[in-house]
C-alpha cells in the first residue's frame, strides 16, 4: 500500500462514519429534539475525525520521513529542530560549561544521528495556529488552512462547549454541512501535501 493509499483508506472510515450521521441528519421523520442531539454528536464527531486524521496523517508522514533519512544534516530547519528535540532539551538541562561542550560537538552529532521525532501533539485543541505550526514543522504548506481558519476556529470552539456541557447551540442542519465540507477540504489537501511533500527532497528523488 503506498502513503497515498494509506492515508485516503483512513480518510474513508471517518467519511462513512460522518456520512451515518449526515444520513440521519437529513431525515425529515426525527423530532426536532433528536435533530439536536445528532446535532451535538456531528459536531463533537467532526472535530474528533478533523484532529485524528490530522494526527495520522503527520504521524505518517515522519514515520515515513525517518525511515528515508539516515541522518539529521539535510532536513529543513524546523523539521531538523523537531527530529533532533529529545537532544536539545537534554542540552538546555545541562550546567553551562557542559552544554558549551556539548553544542561544539553537535553539527557532528546532527550528521550521524538518525531522525527521531516527538508523538505529533495537537494540544487536544486542534485551532488553526496549532496545526499551522504543526505543517510548519513538517515544511507543509496547506492554503485550505487558512482559507477555513475562521470555521475551524469555530468548530474547535463549539466542540469544548459541547464537551463543557453548554447547551445552547444552533441547530440548522445545511449550517452544519458548510462547516463538515470545509474540514474534508483541510483533510483532503492535508493527505495530498504530505504524500507530495515525501517526493521532494529530502526525502524522494
Amino acid at each position: 500500500m503506498t502513503i497515498f493509499e494509506s492515508l485516503t483508506t483512513d480518510l474513508d472510515w471517518r467519511e462513512s462514519e460522518l456520512g451515518s450521521l449526515r444520513i440521519l441528519l437529513s431525515r425529515n421523520d426525527i423530532s426536532k429534539k433528536q435533530k439536536e442531539v445528532l446535532l451535538r454528536a456531528a459536531w463533537a464527531m467532526l472535530y474528533a475525525h478533523y484532529e485524528g486524521f490530522s494526527k495520522f496523517c503527520l504521524t505518517v508522514f515522519y514515520d515515513e520521513a525517518s525511515k528515508r533519512m539516515s541522518d539529521c544534516e539535510a532536513l529543513p530547519p524546523r523539521t531538523k529542530a523537531l527530529a533532533l528535540d529529545k537532544q536539545l532539551k537534554r542540552l538546555k538541562s545541562l550546567p553551562s560549561l557542559e552544554m558549551l561542550y556539548e553544542m561544539e560537538a553537535i553539527t557532528d552529532q546532527v550528521k550521524a544521528l538518525k531522525p527521531d521525532f516527538p508523538e505529533v501533539d495537537t494540544k487536544s485543541n486542534l485551532w488553526p495556529s496549532v496545526m499551522n505550526d504543526l505543517l510548519l514543522d513538517a515544511d507543509i504548506i496547506i492554503d485550505a488552512l487558512s482559507l477555513h481558519s475562521a470555521k475551524l476556529k469555530t468548530l474547535v470552539a463549539r466542540r469544548n462547549g459541547i464537551a463543557h456541557g453548554q447547551k445552547n447551540f444552533i441547530d440548522e442542519v445545511d449550517y452544519y454541512f458548510t462547516y463538515e465540507n470545509a474540514v474534508y477540504d483541510v483533510l483532503y489537501h492535508l493527505a495530498y501535501s504530505v504524500d507530495d511533500r515525501l517526493t521532494k527532497a529530502p526525502y524522494g528523488d
